[in-house]
């Protein structure tokens, strides 16, 4: 895990960091310089390095079976490589768009500017079959999908530009009890247009440039049936209580809690323009960090304290009990809050 490389309050939750090399070949505005074919042995992918292992979302257990990804860039595409350790590969959805967590899946959270806003989100299962959507803003904060699942005309997508196909192993044996899997593996080409679209304020990869992203692996039991077919038998085993009747979930950057939806604990993305690893390359420290923590800590108490008073304060003294970790208000902090004539506030954070 890469620290801080200045004192920070909030080094403890410095997530996750991965240095994307640039494509050495190139891709135009419609097509990837690649066949996206779910082979992850191909030379593109050769000499780029692998993520560290995931672990579970929120407790310390490492999870059963290892997961990594890897990525490379370039003006058109980010592509996205991952390898999932698999004993019973098992996948029922054949509809694109369907909700691919029910099943076993992979997922990318993409957040090129920061903002918590109009983020991007794929799923994809060991079938191949996706869902591609947009959150406005995290679910929890009112947040709500923007897909074509929920609007079949007008809903986001990445269509026609992305690319993603997945392959099992061995000999494409899925849904198979009687052959014992090794792993799966998903490729993807994520089209920078669609990955920045609605957000504004985002900058497109350059060296030095850095997103925020994560990844997710849903991971459900299965058991073999009296048909001697796979069934979904939910029991996880890295979980804050192993064998109950859930989901496994397991992350590259951890969240803090069973919740993926919370942009500001995602991991670092940051671009080289390299093509390959350099002994040289500098992992940058991420200079937003500790400004964007202290916003989401004024953003919570705010929360914290409208669910209890029905209303925002502009008065700092009233909100210092409602500042919980992770997000503890910065020692350094200069705040200015306004109440809005909306009823809602508006805050600033300089340190």
């Amino acid at each position: 895990m890469t620290m801080l490389l200045s004192p920070s309050p909030y080094a403890a939750i410095y997530p996750r960091q991965y240095i994307a090399y640039r494509s050495d070949v190139t891709s135009t505005a419609e097509e990837p310089a690649i066949t996206i074919d779910g082979n992850l042995d191909k030379p593109f992918w050769n000499d780029i390095p692998w993520t560290e292992d995931f672990v579970d979302i929120s407790t310390n257990t490492p999870p059963s079976q290892r997961t990594m990804v890897k990525m490379r860039w370039d003006d058109h595409f980010l592509f996205v490589g991952a390898r999932m350790e698999e004993t019973d590969v098992w996948a029922t959805l054949t509809e694109e768009n369907s909700v691919i967590f029910h099943d076993n899946d992979f997922e990318i959270f993409v957040d090129c500017d920061g903002s918590n806003h109009n983020y991007k989100e794929f799923e994809i299962n060991a079938r191949g079959t996706t869902w591609t959507l947009l959150l406005d803003k995290p679910y929890d904060d009112g947040g709500g999908e923007n897909s074509k699942r929920v609007d079949p005309v007008n809903g986001y997508d990445m269509s026609p530009f992305i690319r993603s196909a997945t392959k099992v192993y061995p000999n494409d044996a899925i849904n198979r009890p009687d052959v014992r899997n090794t792993h799966w593996t998903a490729e993807v080409a994520l089209p920078i247009s669609k990955l920045m679209e609605r957000n504004e304020l985002a900058k497109r990869p350059s060296d030095g440039h850095q997103w925020r992203i994560n990844f997710s692996r849903v991971q459900w039991g299965v058991k073999v049936n009296e048909k001697g077919e796979y069934e979904k038998n939910p029991c996880c085993q890295s979980c804050a209580v192993p064998g109950t009747a859930a989901e496994d979930n397991w992350t590259w950057s951890p969240q803090g809690k069973v919740a993926m939806h919370l942009p500001e604990r995602w991991g670092i993305l940051q671009f080289s323009s390299s093509t390959s690893p350099r002994n040289d390359e500098v992992v940058l420290e991420y200079k937003e960090w500790d400004v964007r923590c202290c916003a989401m800590a004024l953003y919570y108490a705010q929360k914290g304290y409208y669910n209890k008073e029905g209303k925002y304060t502009d008065l700092m003294e009233r909100l210092k009990p409602f500042f919980k970790q992770p997000f503890l208000l910065h020692r350094a902090a200069d705040v200015r809050i306004t109440i809005t004539e909306e009823e809602g506030f508006a805050a600033t954070a300089t340190i």
